[in-house]
């Protein structure tokens, strides 16, 4: 941006348009009236931003390939030295959730495209003003305070340094008034000495204040701020003032400009003099409703799940365990019939099949709640792997499945978690990978840590679902429903969250030639014993 000390005739305006035909529209608009340079795409503009000298004003088309307007919105006020440049968004969209979309994003204003060339040439040279106009309020800003060190430093108070500080206080004020336009908060300034309370104008939308005018604090919180919180405010507010707090922060009900009760919070610093009273307050008030309804939902969702594991944990664990020891104990029993024994082993498979369910249940509310717990100690990874194959080739005993292992499987993991990451790629692969081919797993040690590979054939993974197979609560493609074992869609889920919380990756490639493999990669963290059983 320019460093002129008065407005420049002709502002300086970066135009982001990818179309050549409205590029050209849009430049003969302001041509006349602004310097204007044209960028085709995001990324050359945030580049040239590098190199050069801000605008005065930014143009962007709000939808433009590769980097969009809306995105370099979002870059440049995240950047410092460009975070209070003015930003003009056109769009051909009208939808008011686009315009709130661009307004949250940062955009100062937004025209619709088609538009009218004077009324886009009066919006850019108002924020170009505008620009100026917070560029020349700092340096005033700094200005004034270089001038107040200055007169502390010579100790000498004579009446045109009177008069010079009362001028600096009128800036000071206009600067804050403007600041106070700038925000969506409610600012307002406290004298003590008259109890009179000054409101910013936006404060009249949101609460209803008067336009213009002080009022009295006091009589103002008796008829807004909610009864049952109004001894409170009043106590720790009073506490604050009389006391030597710098700052005073409260949450409470405020009545708002509609007549209902909006969830707020106050902050506000307190200037004091050398005697240490209070002489001036200076806050704002943030309307927090919505995130209080949010924070609301969050904990009744949160109360659910609470619930949830109850359920899970007794009303179904202990019932699934009485049934799985009597369906295994009937089995030991002499004299069943052939089919007597089949429906006895579909109990306990099913039985069996249940409690896994209900431990992805549970593992997935340990997740929504903090994350799984993890207890590592000394194993050897390829052991874990061949129990855990073991286990499944005993439920699917007509399934044919291939282990392999090579280099170093020692480390320092929980062996429980890694058992159930390879149950659960290997039961995936059982349950969707063709029936009359094997399934290959391989466990390979390198230096920096350990690999596991799953692999199946069969119909591929579409690559529609694969972005979100790691997603709760996703089972496979419609053609690829289980034929052997139902699921609620938690164990690939559940398998991420176990090797995220190791510090590893999982991933998943598909195709029809080769078939589908999953590969965990795990970082060694290097034993400090000799390894334990992995399920001792």
């Amino acid at each position: 941006m320019r460093s002129e000390t008065a407005p420049s005739p002709r502002p300086v305006v970066w135009l982001l348009e990818d179309s050549s035909l409205e590029a050209r529209v849009t430049q003969a608009a302001l041509a006349p009236s602004c310097e204007v340079r044209h960028f085709a795409d995001g990324a050359s503009l945030v580049e040239a931003l590098s190199f050069h000298a801000p605008p005065d004003v930014m143009v962007l088309d709000r939808e433009t390939p590769g980097l969009t307007g809306l995105e370099v919105c979002r870059f440049v006020r995240g950047a410092p030295l460009t975070a209070q440049l003015p930003v003009l968004l056109l769009t051909s969209h009208q939808r008011p959730e686009d315009v709130v979309e661009g307004l949250d994003a940062g955009a100062n204003d937004y025209a619709f495209k088609p538009f009218r060339p004077s009324e886009l040439v009066a919006r850019v040279h108002g924020l170009a003003r505008w620009s100026w106009q917070q560029r020349q309020s700092a340096r005033e800003a700094a200005a004034a305070l270089e001038r107040t060190r200055e007169t502390l430093s010579i100790a000498q108070s004579t009446l045109e340094e009177v008069r010079n500080a009362e001028a600096r206080a009128w800036r000071s004020d206009q600067r804050f008034r403007l600041a106070a336009r700038a925000t969506r908060d409610a600012i307002w300034e406290w004298e003590p000495e008259t109890d009179s309370l000054d409101w910013s104008g936006s404060a009249h939308a949101v609460l209803g204040t008067p336009q213009s005018g002080r009022i009295q604090r006091e009589a103002w919180w008796r008829e807004r701020i909610h009864p049952e919180d109004l001894s409170t405010v009043r106590r720790d507010f009073r506490e604050a003032i009389e006391g030597a707090a710098e700052t005073w922060h409260s949450a409470h009900r405020f009545l708002g400009a509609a007549g209902t009760w909006l969830d707020v919070e106050e902050r506000a610093f307190i200037v004091r003099d050398s005697r240490g009273h209070a002489v001036q307050v200076v806050g704002a008030l943030q309307d927090v409703t919505a995130r209080r309804h949010q924070e609301a939902e969050a904990r009744q969702r949160s109360d659910f799940e609470r619930q949830l594991i109850g359920i899970v944990s007794h009303d179904l664990r202990n019932p699934l365990a009485a049934v799985h020891l009597s369906a295994k104990l009937l089995l030991r029993r002499e004299g069943l019939t052939e089919v007597q024994q089949k429906q006895v082993h579909r109990i306990v498979l099913s039985t069996e099949r249940a409690v896994r369910m209900v431990r992805d249940l549970l593992d997935f509310t340990q997740v929504r709640q903090g994350g799984l717990p993890l207890h590592p100690r000394d194993m050897d990874f390829h052991a874990v792997v061949e129990a855990a194959v073991e286990e499944a080739q005993a439920a699917f005993p007509g399934r044919i499945i291939t282990v392999s292992r090579s280099g170093d499987g020692l480390g320092r993991w929980d062996a429980d978690r890694l058992s159930q990451v390879v149950g659960n790629l290997v039961g995936n692969a059982l349950n969707y990978g063709a029936p009359d081919e094997p399934i290959q797993v391989r466990s390979h040690g390198q230096d920096s840590g350990v690999v596991l590979e799953v692999h199946n054939t069969g119909v591929p993974i579409p690559d529609t679902f694969l972005p979100r197979l790691f997603e709760p609560l996703e089972r496979g493609a419609p053609h690829h429903e289980s034929r052997v074992d139902r699921n609620i869609g938690l164990g690939l889920f559940i398998v991420r969250q176990v090797v995220r919380a190791h510090g590893g990756t999982v991933t998943a490639r598909s195709t029809l030639e080769t078939g589908t493999t999953f590969t965990v990669l795990l970082p060694r963290p290097r034993p400090d014993s000799p390894p334990a059983s992995p399920h001792g």
